[in-house]
């Protein structure tokens, strides 16, 4: 391509971005024309945040990959700005770097690869160009990364001078038009927040979600019909914002209806069905193709393909809005509106609402192929069915945030024992109620916590745990199993909270890698593929440094730094028992006391189960395998259990860990109006009911099994 060329390229895409609304189009076209005057096979962008670099946007034009790499838009980590990471180099000294083998980075440079992606793909990165996106007032927007420069035959070679020089002229207008687009989405976003307020179900998170599925959808039904790709990309930028803003006219609807926590009586639901025309009417004097289409979808996107749908055929004015004009059916419906119709009740039925409980992914498919030709567009439930890896990928990466509106203690009159809502309110449910407490809990500590990291990593632990994690068999070990992880998590972050209540404050950091340890500080107990003899029990001895091993290379594959790295081992070092806590080093105090904290939570987690003594013959198979020689034989782990927490425990929990346990008691003060440390107070039953066994029952071996089997009296 000649200089004159180049030079026409980049002003005609300069152009083509200032007509461009959404920030996903806008990438787009970025990376593509990056890519095209590079000749680069490959490229990512990666936006700057309060939180660091996050991963946003990629390409390639390898097909063997094609399918991971549009499925990774939405799949969310981040990386730090520091000099440790190619990209975090970048955006932390503002200079541009150049490598020609990406496995073969000179030693003295700081930052190192991050082969993740290509590991789990089967790419190989070569040659990497990676340069800031700064605006002309020196903003950091994010970096953009180009890989593999491509010769005439095809073979990767070096980014020549003249193309960084092209590609450097290029991303100072890259830049404005992706600060311009971040504010225009963020504009939206504040609409959305501010109806939020009125209409709790009218989520950030539920409107990202539909414009990103819609977007998805439509690509491959644009693809399938065989739409010219720049038609299809004008009208998908269109679509991207117009969908965020398809239930707007719900702002007309009452409260009492909105807020309504069970089913609609008939004249309600009449009422609710205006939300279509007051949100048509909100784009009536329409200015532009974007307020055409948010038009559109507001008032069609509940029509139904077979003409059963609401509010049918509308003169534009409410009072002239007649109950018994013909719905519309089949392409009488506007093409966006279809779409996003597809997407909304898809995105309604995954997720959890006051009046319902999420559906899982199979019964929404079951029901989207009764509802094709009925309900929705054929072509387009096709089109669903085309791409529903990446849909499933948007639902993860979007996740709903509880707020403190939104998650209230149980009230003791729901319930016939008040000691079950004590109960309750300590095990606090299934695994993903857990998660919602923990990240409840995480809102009342700080108002600065990006979360999305957190919904990866709990998404990921799931996979360890149940066997689909690549390269590990599912977790064998009856009693450090994937629900005592989980009562690990949520002890932590009551006793972080405990301690903040108390005066003492944890950086958002230190709360994520306390967390993140909590969540791995067992999976040295998982055994890889390859290991087929016995369970991980087997590992007993020394599954902390197993499990330190395993969160290092999951931190690294995720693109964490090496202090996060560091850190989380560091805390996980603190569940072992043998060691004391005093001869072990930490980066800081602050990371000496999530440290102790987590010991503290590995420990009450367990013993305060209600069900504590009835698992203890789970964890005697488990020593045995690992070779413990303390407990000779299932009687002696019951007999020894009074004297280990005494003699042992206690002295771990109160001394070695300076007694951060009781700052549990400031929680559940807080967050439940119980004035207790329910912890301790569970561990003491227990530990007084197997000493209650033991003075009654000396000489019958029989005792434990007829006496643990205890039972809630409702």
């Amino acid at each position: 391509m000649s200089e004159n060329d180049v030079e026409k390229n980049i002003l005609q895409t300069i152009d083509n971005l200032q007509s461009l609304k959404d920030i996903n189009s806008i990438l787009d076209n970025v990376l593509l024309e990056a890519r095209k005057i590079a000749n680069a096979d490959a490229g990512t962008i990666f936006l700057a945040t309060q939180s660091g670099l996050t991963f946003n946007y990629v390409q390639t034009s390898s097909l063997s990959v094609k399918n991971d790499v549009v499925a990774s838009h939405y799949r969310y980590y981040t990386i730090p700005i520091d000099k440790s990471s190619i990209v975090g180099y970048c955006a932390s000294t503002g200079k541009q770097v150049t490598i020609s083998d990406a496995y073969n980075i000179p030693d003295d440079l700081p930052f190192s690869f991050n082969s993740f992606f290509d590991r789990k793909t089967g790419y190989r990165t070569r040659s990497v160009f990676a340069l800031p996106l700064l605006t002309l007032g020196n903003n950091l927007v994010g970096v953009m990364e180009l890989i593999n420069s491509m010769d005439d035959q095809g073979n990767p070679t070096d980014f020549s001078p003249e193309i960084k020089q092209y590609i450097s002229r290029f991303a100072s207008y890259a830049a404005a038009a992706i600060e311009r687009a971040k504010w225009n989405q963020e504009l939206i976003l504040r609409m959305i927040r501010m109806a939020e307020l009125r209409d709790p179900g009218e989520t950030a998170a539920h409107v990202q979600r539909v414009s990103a599925i819609s977007a998805e959808i439509y690509t491959q039904w644009a693809k399938n019909n065989n739409i010219d790709p720049f038609e299809a990309g004008q009208f998908c930028d269109l679509l991207r914002p117009a969908a965020m803003l398809h239930d707007v006219g719900k702002i007309g609807i009452p409260d009492e209806i909105l807020r309504k926590p069970g089913r609609l009586t008939n004249d309600e639901f009449e009422l609710i069905k205006l939300h279509t025309i007051y949100g048509a009417n909100l784009f009536e004097s329409t200015t532009s193709d974007l307020d055409s289409m948010c038009r559109e979808i507001a008032l069609n996107h509940h029509e139904r393909w077979d003409g059963t749908g609401y509010p049918g055929h509308y003169s534009g004015c409410i009072v002239l809005y007649d109950d018994n004009k013909r719905p519309k059916k089949g392409e009488e419906i506007p093409l966006a509106a279809r779409v996003v119709a597809l997407a909304d009740v898809f995105d309604a039925l995954a997720n959890k609402r006051v009046y319902k409980k999420s559906w899982a992914m199979e019964e929404i498919y079951e029901l989207f192929r009764d509802e094709s030709g009925k309900h929705f567009d054929p072509d387009l439930v096709e089109a669903f069915f085309q791409v529903t890896d990446v849909i499933e990928a948007i639902q993860d990466r979007y996740k709903d945030i509880p707020s403190s509106s939104s998650v209230k203690s149980p009230s003791a009159g729901m319930l016939k024992n008040p000691n079950l809502v004590k109960e309750q309110q300590l095990a606090c449910g299934c695994p993903d109620d857990i998660i919602k407490e923990v990240k409840y809990i995480i809102s009342l500590v700080t108002n600065s916590y990006d979360y999305d990291f957190l919904d990866l990593a709990y998404k990921n632990i799931q996979k360890i745990f149940h066997g689909r994690f690549p390269g590990y068999q599912a977790s064998n070990t009856s009693y450090h199993n994937f629900d005592h992880t989980m009562a690990v998590v949520l002890a932590v972050v009551r006793l972080v909270h405990g301690n903040f209540i108390n005066g003492t404050a944890f950086s958002p950091e230190t709360i994520e890698n306390g967390v993140i340890a909590a969540l791995f500080h067992d999976t040295g107990l998982i055994q890889r593929h390859s290991d087929q003899e016995g369970t991980g029990a087997k590992y007993t001895k020394f599954h902390e440094e197993r499990s330190i091993v395993f969160v290092r290379e999951y931190l690294n594959s995720v693109g964490r730094n090496d202090e996060m790295v560091r850190q989380c081992s560091q805390i996980i070092q603190c569940t072992k028992l043998s060691v004391p806590p005093v001869e072990l080093v930490f980066d800081s105090e602050e990371v000496r006391l999530m440290g102790y904290i987590l010991g503290t939570a590995d420990i009450i987690a367990q013993m305060a189960d209600r069900v504590y003594l009835e698992r203890l013959p789970l964890l005697f198979e488990e020593l045995r395998e690992g070779g413990v020689p303390e407990y000779q034989s299932l009687d002696d782990i019951f007999r020894q259990t009074v004297t280990f927490f005494r003699e042992v425990i206690r002295n771990r929990l109160f001394e070695d860990f300076e007694g951060i346990v009781h700052s549990a008691r400031s929680h559940f003060q807080q967050r439940w109006k119980i004035d207790q440390n329910l912890y301790t107070n569970a561990i003491e039953n227990n530990i007084n009911y197997i000493e209650f066994l033991n003075k009654t029952y000396p000489d019958d071996k029989d005792f434990y099994r007829r006496y643990l089997r205890r039972q809630v009296n409702y």
